[in-house]
């Protein structure tokens, strides 16, 4: 998964002159990202993937990380079951879609989604060269990503 997430962060440009780009990626319970949802964007409810840029904002980056994503599984599973969608399929859109956001892209408007939509495509097909992405996330209870809590 490590070196899926950096070859995904080299194609969205986050490592061009910032070799020493640090994120990190935690996968959390619906309860979890509905607070943080809540706390720090100001919506409520349950999210796919929340991200934080760090370095953006002239803070000190907590831990020494640039950026921080939140992913939820039980919303990964939800939509693709509803989608009839692979659950390792959703999990890489959403860490493709937060780097996205971390490299400055946005999707506020309908032209700006329709930006990002095409540019996810874009980073998932060139990551399907080089990652099966069914055994970097295994189906739920076949692996721990999102079995612990944060």
């Amino acid at each position: 998964m490590n070196r899926m997430i950096e070859k995904a962060c080299k194609i969205c440009g986050l490592l061009d002159g910032n070799p020493d780009f640090s994120m990190a990626v935690n996968f959390v319970d619906s309860e979890t990202i509905c607070r943080i949802n809540r706390e720090f964007v100001g919506h409520e409810g349950t999210t796919d993937v929340i991200s934080f840029n760090y370095s953006a904002g002239g803070d000190l980056c907590p831990n020494d990380i640039d950026a921080e994503l939140f992913i939820c599984p039980d919303t990964a599973e939800l939509v693709a079951k509803s989608l009839k969608k692979k659950f390792s399929d959703e999990i890489a859109l959403y860490i493709v879609h937060g780097i996205l956001h971390i490299s400055g892209e946005d999707d506020l408007t309908p032209a700006d989604r329709k930006r990002m939509r095409k540019m996810e495509k874009k980073v998932l097909l060139e990551l399907r060269e080089s990652f099966d992405f069914t055994v970097v996330f295994p189906e739920r209870g076949k692996s721990n990503i999102g079995q612990n809590k944060t």
